[in-house]
């Protein structure tokens, strides 16, 4: 097995059939067939249910293909860095961010990045934090911008900022509460909406002090819990960066008083990895 079959294999199953393939790989049909076909009597399964108008994978081939396709990327990943190291060009930053900093933090600290190296190019994957955490051990992605809560020993941490959590919702939610802070018990019987992981910070700080709080909505994204509050449909509770995806006017924002409900943005790195030239330039810039 080498990495032309994988290739070929890769190329079939987005094209839809062999012809198409064939086509794009800059190959005829009989010999692509036969690649195919070499490839699954080496595996020892069959991989493609072949029919008249389009292939599709067995539930063997849709394993393989899974595995294919990782590999080819690691493969892309592992020439560009050679080549970068190779030909000394400043090359592309692979960077994970979380939807709470990704049209608000992300964007300010990208600019003043680009200004002092203005040929370096980006490449962002988006996703919550296990997501992001999942890519890094993969060697998708160099680094992670990420938020606290979350278990990674296995990973370098560096905090980049510490930020207080906030109430927010529309004005008839806050009637009565004049302050600039708010605390839980002050909000607990309201409809609450929060992201899935600090469901357990949040349980802890009610169990210590005997409250039994309205949990409307669970999600795992700030821009969900934004828009639901936005609509008027809860109290959203969202870290400090996140605030900007608030649109509208009728909004109140209070911190949140009570300790524990903090949240850092951390950057994370794989330490048993490679780091270009590239990351490590970022990471300078950011600490």
């Amino acid at each position: 097995m080498d990495f032309k079959q994988l290739t070929y294999l890769v190329s079939t199953v987005q094209e839809g059939n062999i012809s198409k393939a064939a086509e794009k790989l800059n190959i005829s049909q009989p010999p692509l067939s036969t690649k195919l076909k070499e490839l699954e009597n080496e595996l020892g399964v069959i991989l493609f249910e072949r029919g008249s108008r389009k292939i599709e994978l067995t539930q063997a081939g849709r394993i393989f293909y899974a595995r294919a396709t990782s590999i080819l990327e690691q493969m892309a990943i592992a020439k560009k860095e050679l080549e970068d190291y190779n030909s000394g060009k400043i090359g592309t930053l692979r960077l994970g961010i979380i939807s709470s900093i990704g049209s608000t933090l992300i964007n300010e600290w990208l600019i003043c990045f680009h200004q002092a190296y203005p040929e370096i190019r980006f490449n962002i994957f988006e996703g919550n934090t296990y997501e992001q955490l999942e890519r890094l051990r993969n060697n998708l992605i160099e680094a992670a911008i990420v938020r606290t809560p979350f278990s990674a020993t296995d990973l370098e941490c560096t905090i980049l900022r510490q930020e207080r959590v906030y109430a927010v919702g529309h004005v008839h939610y806050f009637e009565n509460l004049p302050n600039p802070s708010v605390s839980l018990t002050e909000i607990c019987t309201k409809p609450l909406i929060l992201y899935r992981r600090w469901e357990k910070i949040f349980q802890e700080i009610a169990h210590e002090n005997s409250l039994n709080p309205f949990i409307f909505c669970m999600n795992d994204d700030a821009r969900t819990t934004a828009s639901m509050a936005n609509s008027g449909l809860g109290i959203g509770i969202i870290p400090e960066s996140a605030l900007p995806l608030l649109s509208n006017l009728n909004m109140e924002k209070r911190v949140i008083s009570d300790e524990g409900l903090e949240s850092d943005i951390c950057l994370l790195r794989n330490p048993n990895s490679y780091l270009s030239t590239v990351m490590e330039l970022f990471y300078q810039f950011l600490v």
